[in-house]
């Protein structure tokens, strides 16, 4: 009886181990998907009456200086370098917010796609930041239709299909080639909330391929 049971012990053993080994093996990176925005990149130096650039580049690597998209949970710590990486940013008007010891400071970069690839030099002093340098590019590997935009409707004008309103601060347009989801064009109205997806024109705004109403 003893001598049956030991292999069958030791298979079970075996199938629960295979078992947990296959479900608790990692996704593969290549599997995962990342989030869809602009990326920002920076680079933060300190500006002062009473202390020099190398006294302050000191104080931001000895201090925590925290970088956040305002109304996103996206943001990042400096680096002992003062140099900051946001990615997965939503396109239109971006509130940049930092914070730290000492640093009580908001700028904003307009118009930005979700595209983008945006480089920039700011200086801060206490609760002033100022963008010293700005340079954008556009990351062609996305799709010129995927800019998406979700929000509240405001500012609306024009007649079914041609609309123009705002959505998060950015200008959305609708025209004859435009997908109405889940409602026509008429349920638009200023505080419809809706998910816009389209082109991202020169001028910063969406030109809408589809909208979808929430």
């Amino acid at each position: 009886m003893t001598r049956r049971l030991i292999p069958r012990a030791l298979l079970l053993v075996a199938a629960v181990t295979a078992a947990c080994s296959s479900g608790s093996s990692p996704t593969s990176p290549s599997g995962s998907r990342t989030s869809r925005g602009a990326v920002i990149a920076g680079r933060v130096t300190g500006m002062s009456s009473r202390a020099t650039a190398a006294d302050v580049s000191t104080t931001m690597a000895t201090s925590r200086v925290t970088v956040t998209v305002v109304g996103t949970d996206i943001s990042a710590v400096l680096d002992g370098n003062g140099e900051f990486t946001l990615t997965g940013v939503p396109p239109g008007d971006v509130q940049m917010k930092f914070a730290g010891s000492g640093v009580s400071a908001t700028i904003t970069l307009t118009g930005v796609s979700a595209t983008d690839r945006i480089t920039v030099t700011i200086s801060l002093n206490g609760n002033g930041a100022r963008l010293e340098s700005e340079r954008r590019e556009r990351d062609d590997d996305q799709d010129d239709d995927d800019n998406e935009l979700e929000g509240t409707v405001s500012n609306l004008i024009g007649t079914c299909p041609a609309l123009t309103f705002t959505v998060r601060a950015t200008v959305v347009r609708t025209n004859s080639v435009t997908r109405f989801k889940d409602g026509p064009c008429i349920q638009i109205a200023n505080n419809t909330r809706l998910k816009a997806k389209g082109r991202r024109q020169p001028d910063g705004s969406i030109l809408a391929t589809e909208l979808e109403l929430h």
